[in-house]
Order: C-alpha cells, then structure tokens, then sequence
C-alpha cells in the first residue's frame, strides 16, 4: 500500500522543507552575529512565529 501525492503536493512539501531549512540558517545566522547565545531560543521563536501561518498553495 503506497501513498501517492500529487504533484502540487509534492511542490507544497518542497518549498515547505527549504522554508524551514531557511529559517533554521537564519538562526544559525543569528547566533554566529551575537544576537543570541541559545539556539533552542531561536527555535523556538521561529517555531511560534510560523507555526500557525497560512500554508500556500
């Protein structure tokens, strides 16, 4: 039993995954500039900041 996903879908978990692989450079980012010294932080403040946004179609 496999599971297929539609093309669009498939575009959707793309750009989802390089979202989130942005968002977690950037923190990285932030820690390497001095802004904060826990990653965890960083995490989750994205985590709060995109976990209810609207996904795109």
């Amino acid at each position: 039993m496999g599971i297929s996903i539609s093309e669009n879908g498939k575009a959707a978990l793309e750009q989802i995954q390089s979202d989130v692989r942005s968002m977690v450079l950037a923190g990285l980012e932030q820690i390497q500039e001095g802004k904060t010294k826990d990653f965890h932080e960083v995490c989750d403040r994205l985590e709060k900041k995109y976990k209810d946004a609207a996904l795109r179609d």
